[in-house]
């Protein structure tokens, strides 16, 4: 699944290139993949003539604000994807007709669409957006802008790992004391937008054990891991994002935080401080690297 990075970099790509246009029709293929309200011809209809005015997310959560006070909240989930194809000539900088993958590539990013595994397509006055998902866990959903803040998925989630304080992460730990650090920090509903690979990164940056409990963990335990959470989140950003199995660019080409990572996906390789071998654990029932001389 992707995280914070991932979907930031899916977001800036997006909104690049679907901001301002409008929605000229909306068909949908698999009605679990769109949940516009009490059926899926009500959230079509609203839909039609509405453009395109912001793009961002929550989390893990893509939001596309669209005018009359409407809105898009899409979950690629596991397997999902968006594939944004432009008009032809209407992309004149993008060489024509081009192909524009979010999320996660398959072969469908070759495939004349909509393919097999197409479940909603978004025909735009410059393009047409699909969402593509193999295993049918993403989704999209249409609601009000106002009501965002009552969706059941962004209502369960913590602050933004960007914007997370010293105060709330230093409360959790307090609350949870039997909890191993790792698994606080994977909790979407404490912190959200971190996933395995950065927790990992994260921890190893800090300098702080995966299985240490919350009851063992200080102020300045915490002021570490602060820190380290907006570092290593940036860098991915910057990087576009991490392509361990099958993540890319909207532009189609992998991330390359995956050249910087430190711990997570090499175990048994030279810590890249210290020289001692990555230890490969489970907490939290995911697989978890450390460096057991480094992380203490």
């Amino acid at each position: 699944m992707p995280e914070l990075p991932e979907v930031e970099t899916v977001v800036r790509g997006l909104a690049k290139h679907i901001l301002g246009q409008t929605i000229k029709d909306v068909e949908v293929l698999n009605k679990k993949s769109f949940q516009g309200g009490p059926s899926t011809s009500s959230g079509n209809k609203k839909l039609r003539g509405l453009k395109i005015k912001s793009v961002s997310r929550r989390g893990k959560g893509i939001i596309i604000n669209l005018s009359r006070n409407t809105s898009l909240l899409v979950h690629l989930k596991m397997t999902g994807q968006l594939i944004y194809i432009p008009t032809p000539l209407r992309h004149k900088g993008y060489g024509g007709l081009r192909r524009l993958n979010l999320g996660h590539p398959t072969q469908d990013f070759v495939n004349k669409m909509p393919s097999r595994h197409s479940r909603v397509v978004l025909k735009l006055s410059r393009g047409t957006l699909y969402f593509n998902d193999q295993r049918l866990f993403g989704w999209i959903r249409v609601l009000p802008t106002k009501e965002l803040k009552n969706d059941p998925f962004l209502s369960k989630l913590g602050p933004d790992a960007l914007k997370i304080s010293t105060a709330h992460l230093w409360a959790v730990t307090k609350r949870r004391p039997q909890n191993p650090i790792k698994a606080i920090l994977l909790d979407q509903s404490v912190i959200t937008g971190l996933g395995n690979i950065y927790t990992d990164e994260v921890l190893f940056e800090a300098g702080i054990r995966p299985t240490r409990k919350g009851k063992t963990i200080t102020k300045k335990d915490v002021e570490k891991l602060i820190k380290a959470i907006k570092k290593i989140l940036t860098k991915g950003i910057k990087y576009s994002g991490t392509s361990i199995v099958n993540y890319k660019t909207p532009e189609g080409s992998p991330g390359q935080m995956q050249n910087y990572l430190k711990v997570y996906s090499r175990a048994g390789l030279p810590c890249r401080k210290c020289k001692t071998s990555i230890t490969k654990t489970r907490v939290a029932n995911r697989g978890t690297h450390h460096c057991p001389k480094c992380q203490q």
